[in-house]
Formats: structure tokens, sequence, C-alpha cells
């Protein structure tokens, strides 16, 4: 049975046909898997430079991208890549470094708040696909970097 989804965020260029497909294990990479690892590390070089464009050609055409508990979510390479430009033109810059969660890739992001200190931003869960990262599931709660041994600031 599956559950059911939110409803999308949307906006005027939003073109949703239907709801993610989801991604099924064959399809995902672990992540002690070599070409995981070096897709990761793309997508955090691209996302600390601000480089959209060269995170875009990381996701698959139908990434997805959610913000639980909030019940936005961006479905679609344009979509995901909109809402990314939004946030690095509002915020930055950016850490990013590697962590686990559920056995998943994850990353925890750092931002700087406009006063050069960086401090605890999100948790990003990732399902990595052969053919690129499929789903980011972001957790904006500074208070998780505890539970996995981090510090508040950088």
């Amino acid at each position: 049975m599956e559950t059911p989804r939110p409803a999308p965020y949307t906006s005027s260029a939003a073109h949703i046909t239907g709801p993610p497909v989801a991604e099924t294990e064959d399809d995902l990479l672990e992540s002690d898997d070599p070409a995981c690892r070096e897709l990761l590390d793309r997508y955090v070089a691209a996302f600390e430079k601000a480089d959209v464009d060269a995170l875009e050609r990381l996701l698959r055409e139908d990434a997805v991208l959610e913000m639980p508990p909030f019940l936005s979510w961006f479905s679609g390479r344009e979509e995901f890549g909109r809402f990314i430009r939004w946030v690095c033109a509002r915020r930055g810059p950016w850490r990013m470094a590697p962590a686990r969660a559920n056995g998943q890739p994850a990353l925890v992001a750092y931002a700087d708040g406009g006063d050069g200190v960086l401090r605890a931003h999100s948790l990003q869960v990732l399902a990595i696909g052969k053919d690129g990262i499929a789903r980011n599931v972001v957790f904006g709660s500074p208070a998780l970097f505890a539970v996995f041994g981090l510090p508040a600031r950088l």
C-alpha cells in the first residue's frame, strides 16, 4: 500500500504530471560505493560554490526535494534547481560535510547567517541512483546536529 504524497509545490512554470517516480533498492547506490561517493563530492562542491547549473546536472530528471514537516516539495530537475537557486541567492556561503542517516548517504549543511559564522542549518538525506540524485530529504532542524555529535558552529 502506498502512502499518499502531499500536494506538490506549484509555481506558474511548474508542470506536475503525476507523483514522483519511486526509487527501488535496485536503482540506488550503496553509500560506500565509489560512484556514490564521487557524485556526493561533486554535489558538495557545486552547492558550496552555489553552482546550481552543475548541481542540476547531478540530478535525475525526476529528482524530488522534500523538506518535512513542510508540505511543499519540488518535483523534477527544473523545479528542484529553481528552489536551490533561490536558496543560494538568499543564504550562504555554505559548508557541507558527509554523514549517514538510516544507512543512506547524507550531508550536514552549515550556512553563514551574514556575520561570517557558519551555523548548523540542515541535514540532507539523499537517495542516489546509478543515473544521479533521485531524492533529497532536507531536515531543517539544527538540533539534529547534536544527535550526530556535530558542532552547532564551525
